[in-house]
């Protein structure tokens, strides 16, 4: 059970509430981190610009979600985990790449570039910093602008998580 309530629209201030509005009129979550991050709805509303922003990074969508499920398993976010596994299928992540990065094993399949981000967030996650060799080879696949999109959505993604945690998250029961 969340630590946090999701608030009313009765129960917003004015800046809350623009938020919420503007969040559900795009069709944006309403849930989530969100539930946390409408308490500072200032800061609510830079996530999603740069949520928005991750949407259509650099990365294609099959990078940028295995740099996500890295990020948020590391992290043991249940909820982000449990949204973001029908993403990462649409975005052509296989299921057993995704049974790998559950269970903390390095996946068997997936191109030089799946492992190379996986590898990034891991060692970023894990170490703090990049070795040499890893830092290296990152920029010799995705250059400077590439690599500064896989590191800002992993960190986007920590943030993310730590959030969910903090205020014990889950995702609903269906």
């Amino acid at each position: 059970m969340a630590r946090i309530k999701e608030l009313s629209p009765a129960e917003m201030t004015r800046e809350q509430l623009e938020v919420y509005e503007s969040t559900r009129a795009s069709g944006g979550l309403l849930g989530g981190p969100n539930i946390a991050y409408l308490r500072i709805p200032k800061f609510m509303r830079l996530n999603q610009q740069a949520v928005a922003y991750l949407r259509s990074n650099s990365l294609a969508p099959r990078l940028r979600q295995l740099a996500i499920l890295k990020t948020v398993k590391f992290w043991g976010a249940r909820f982000a985990w449990a949204y973001h596994g029908p993403y990462s299928r649409n975005a052509g992540v296989e299921q057993e790449i995704i049974d790998a990065i559950d269970k903390g094993r390095e996946p068997a399949v997936g191109s030089p570039q799946d492992k190379a981000v996986l590898r990034i967030c891991g060692e970023l996650l894990e170490t703090h910093r990049l070795s040499d060799e890893t830092y290296q080879s990152a920029i010799d696949m995705f250059g400077e602008a590439g690599l500064a999109d896989i590191v800002a959505t992993s960190g986007t993604y920590s943030l993310t998580s730590m959030v969910l945690n903090t205020f014990d998250i889950d995702p609903p029961v269906s």
